[in-house]
């Protein structure tokens, strides 16, 4: 069975990815990742599907998730943000915000933090944490939960 980390990586990937691509070419592109990529670097997936579905529940939150990460930004704008921090905290708002039932806030958070030391810059995983505890403060605010 494939772990958390291990999906989160690969929806990383494939998220960014996309990115350079249209998209229409999402399909084409995330069969070319799993056929080609992940073969080249003796990696494997062994529940692709499981992997596809999320990333098509991301792709469709995209507007609500970026949305909602411009909303939160200060000083900052979203445009600009690099695309590996920005891949991860859309993963990871997804989660927050969309999959709260299965992932809890805590989780999400350390996790997209983890990737960000794995894969961002060097104060990218700051930054992460700081995005997406504010989306956790505002989830509660407006779910009329206390915020702390």
């Amino acid at each position: 069975m494939m772990t958390r980390r291990a999906l989160r990586e690969h929806l990383l990937r494939l998220l960014y990815l996309r990115e350079f691509h249209e998209a229409d070419e999402l399909e084409e592109q995330s069969q070319f990742y799993f056929d080609v990529i992940l073969p080249n670097e003796d990696a494997e997936c062994p529940e692709k599907e499981a992997v596809l579905e999320r990333l098509n529940c991301i792709v469709q939150k995209l507007p609500e998730i970026d949305a909602m990460l411009t909303a939160k930004l200060q000083n900052w704008n979203f445009r600009r943000i690099g695309l590996t921090e920005k891949t991860i905290l859309r993963i990871s708002a997804y989660e927050i915000l969309f999959d709260s039932e299965s992932v809890p806030e805590k989780v999400a958070i350390n996790e997209a933090v983890e990737l960000a030391k794995i894969y961002g810059g060097e104060q990218s995983s700051g930054f992460v944490n700081g995005v997406l505890a504010k989306i956790v403060k505002g989830s509660e605010t407006n779910d009329g939960k206390q915020s702390s």
